[in-house]
């Protein structure tokens, strides 16, 4: 019996003790500074390069809005405006040519896409962004 008492109880425990996690498309709203941007480059799906340029506060960010805007600062003035829409963890933007795959984990938010070579079909980039919410 005091085995099945204790048993309950850490399963009372375990059960309230889970978070329920917040979906993406709610967790990115918000600003976010860009803190860095890393580039690979593959020339026929070889890894040939990567770097990494680390900005300064406020030197770009990126504000999500939850009606499915969002505007893009650069030194801390707005520098354009999209739309998007958000699938699971990949976003779309109308007219854009690639979707970006988005992860978040508490503050830090990344999010990754590719793109071909305009002049040379052979060479491709991923590109990733890695942000840190505005306080």
């Amino acid at each position: 019996m005091k085995k099945l008492l204790l048993l309950s109880a850490i399963f009372l425990v375990s059960v309230a003790s889970c978070k329920k996690e917040t979906p993406l498309s709610e967790a990115i709203i918000g600003k976010w500074n860009v803190i860095s941007k890393t580039q690979v480059t593959y020339s026929n799906s070889v890894k040939q390069d990567l770097y990494t340029a680390y900005l300064k506060d406020n030197e770009e960010a990126y504000e999500f809005a939850s009606s499915g805007t969002a505007i893009y600062y650069k030194d801390g003035d707005v520098y354009g405006t999209f739309s998007w829409t958000l699938n699971g963890n990949i976003m779309t933007i109308p007219g854009a040519t690639s979707t970006w795959k988005f992860t978040i984990d508490n503050d830090i938010l990344e999010w990754t896409f590719s793109a071909t070579d305009d002049t040379d079909p052979t060479i491709s980039y991923e590109i990733t962004y890695s942000t840190k919410r505005s306080s």
